[in-house]
């Protein structure tokens, strides 16, 4: 506003975390406000406000996360117990990847709770395709234990593999050096721990529980989904025109280039 000021920018050191330092030095502030008269400060930037931010969208992930979750299965499913199931995983899958974090030494920053949000998204893919295979097998006439474990088991191989995928895509990361490994090695590595979470979970966690309390499905015609059929009619369109559909493909590639 046209007067004299002296402008301070505060940079903490890696040991600690941002949240912590602009906490304390907000203290520091209102303290001296209060003390000096005529004393007036203006914040120009925080960075523990966005982090703060971060937090808030990580929390907001998570609940549209347990709710598409609960929405999804309870459509294909209609199984109050599967949906609690996968809904359980969502935390303890969060809190694994949180202490792994903790134990490498990330701080929780932008960055770290970026890759967070990220990976919550995921965290249900590998729960929900074990949880719907053990069902199935339930279905078919298995009791809670063999479906339990054979339902793991079938799909082990697949989810291992797509979890791998996408880990695999962050490994390059690690070999960046500089200042952007610095930025981009946090949420890497905040994704990885966030996907073998998930992944941790849905082979141990997922058929324990699975094993005690999934119910067996009452009458397979009675229940079939409307959505399946839907599907299914779909696919057998896709089928009969597969030219079409393969046109129709290299045409948005083409538009996405």
């Amino acid at each position: 506003n046209g007067e004299d000021a002296i402008t301070f920018y505060i940079q903490k050191s890696s040991e600690f975390a941002t949240t912590d330092v602009t906490h304390e030095i907000q203290k520091v502030l209102d303290e001296a406000a209060n003390t000096k008269e005529g004393l007036q400060f203006t914040i120009l930037f925080n960075q523990g406000d966005y982090i703060d931010q971060s937090i808030g969208n990580v929390t907001t992930n998570l609940i549209y996360g347990a709710i598409l979750a609960v929405v999804v299965l309870l459509l294909f499913l209609k199984s109050l117990r599967a949906t609690g199931i996968v809904a359980l995983s969502i935390p303890i899958s969060l809190m694994f990847a949180i202490v792994m974090i903790y134990f490498s030494g990330i701080t929780l920053n932008i960055v770290s709770m970026g890759g967070l949000a990220l990976g919550i998204g995921m965290l249900v893919d590998n729960s929900i395709v074990v949880i719907e295979n053990i069902y199935r097998l339930r279905s078919e006439g298995a009791s809670k234990k063999e479906a339990a474990m054979e339902g793991a088991k079938q799909v082990s191989g697949a989810i291992t593999a797509s979890t791998i995928t996408t880990i695999s895509v962050f490994v390059p990361v690690m070999f960046i050096e500089g200042f952007i490994k610095e930025i981009f090695l946090q949420m890497a590595l905040t994704i990885i721990f966030s996907l073998t979470a998930s992944l941790v979970i849905s082979l141990t966690l997922v058929p324990a529980i699975s094993a005690k309390v999934m119910e067996k499905k009452k009458s397979k015609a009675d229940e079939e989904s409307r959505f399946k059929i839907i599907y299914q009619d779909a696919l057998m369109l896709a089928m009969r025109f597969k030219a079409l559909v393969l046109l129709i493909v290299l045409g948005l590639f083409g538009l996405s280039i």
